[in-house]
């Protein structure tokens, strides 16, 4: 299965790395995360080139990595700028590949595609990360599913009633039908909104700690928007039935997947508020929450669902499709567009090479 490579997958929380080195599989590939001298980050093959040791084993030294088998050093460039052996020099293909990477959002963005086609404005904006008046509960999840399965599950709202029937389940949203809403960002929403209900149990918590008891019928809403390639943004509220938005609660939400191989994700996750912002009971209950909805209720199907495909495309299986999943299958097919874009890019380039060098003369 191939990856979009030419975009911003998400490779830590920027709180994940400070004096420490950290290693994490992106698109197959071992990176390592450290910060140099001046506290920027740096992301790395994992790998050292000498005699292939494990990076993440050594330690900073004056804002360079070391090498935990023979002391070889590499600067920020991926350079080796020290050999403590014998005459010191510095073998020729001593060189780490390097990533570029970005911090925002407070977290590490890595680009794992050319350098040429870097495009900082590829980075979502998830802007209630960064704004004072929002609070967020933050995580992160190892999924043992392929990332596309997760956007799936993350665009679909029909699967609340029956995976989620205690946490997330709410019979109006049930009922309701999925709306599609394009951008021309190519931000691809999907969105369901129910009316005259009960809410679900986790706004039923929410709301009984911010605002009293409940009273009524609610409205329910859930949005859910989508952007290559695996970044999905989903709006979740409630509101006494036919009041305006502003008089209920409403969490924004951040789910940034980032493939660590075909069938594992590493899920990254932010939960955002405006209310009861200095409230760690809350926080506490919102991570419990949010974990055990995808650990003990989403990941168990999405697994399940993976090896039942057993590698098999998921076109290729024919699946009998619902009003539903009217946003996956856009969103599915718009990825699909893009990788095949990129990789008949990648070949018609790779062929460009090959004969340029196939017609310079021969010495």
């Amino acid at each position: 299965m191939a990856f979009l490579r030419n975009a911003w997958y998400v490779a830590a929380w920027s709180n994940e790395v400070s004096d420490n080195l950290l290693t994490r599989k992106i698109l197959g590939e071992q990176v390592l995360l450290y910060r140099d001298g001046a506290g920027e980050l740096v992301a790395t093959t994992n790998v050292c080139p000498h005699r292939f040791a494990p990076l993440n084993m050594g330690r900073v030294v004056d804002g360079a990595i070391e090498c935990p088998y023979h002391g070889l050093r590499f600067d920020a460039s991926g350079q080796c700028v020290y050999n403590p052996d014998g005459d010191g020099a510095v073998p020729v293909n001593a060189r780490l590949k390097t990533y570029p990477v970005e911090e925002r959002l407070g977290a590490a963005w890595i680009w794992m595609g050319d350098p040429a086609k870097i495009d900082l404005a590829m980075i979502p904006d998830f802007e209630f990360l960064d704004d004072p008046a929002y609070h967020a509960v933050t995580g992160l999840i190892h999924v043992r599913a392929n990332y596309r399965l997760i956007t799936d599950n993350l665009m679909d709202q029909a699967h609340l009633h029956m995976v989620h029937n205690t946490t997330l389940a709410c019979d109006m949203v049930r009922r309701a039908t999925t709306q599609l809403v394009r951008e021309s960002d190519g931000t691809i929403w999907a969105n369901r909104l129910g009316e005259a209900g009960e809410t679900p149990a986790i706004f039923q918590m929410m709301w009984q700690a911010n605002r009293g008891p409940i009273e009524g019928d609610f409205d329910h809403w859930v949005e859910s928007g989508w952007k290559a390639p695996a970044f999905v943004r989903n709006n979740t509220g409630v509101a006494p039935h036919g009041r305006p938005r502003e008089e209920g609660l409403e969490t924004k939400n951040a789910h940034l997947l980032t493939p660590e191989t075909e069938t594992t994700t590493h899920y990254f996750w932010a939960i955002s508020r405006t209310f009861d912002l200095n409230n760690p009971e809350l926080d506490a209950n919102i991570r419990i929450g949010t974990e055990h909805a995808f650990i003990n209720e989403d990941e168990v199907i999405l697994h399940g669902v993976q090896e039942m495909m057993d590698g098999q495309d998921f076109w290729s299986l024919r699946p009998a499709l619902m009003q539903a999943d009217v946003g996956a299958v856009q969103l599915r097919r718009a990825l699909d567009k893009r990788i095949t874009a990129e990789q008949a890019e990648a070949s018609a380039s790779d062929e460009t090479s090959s004969a340029r060098r196939s017609a310079e003369p021969v010495a």
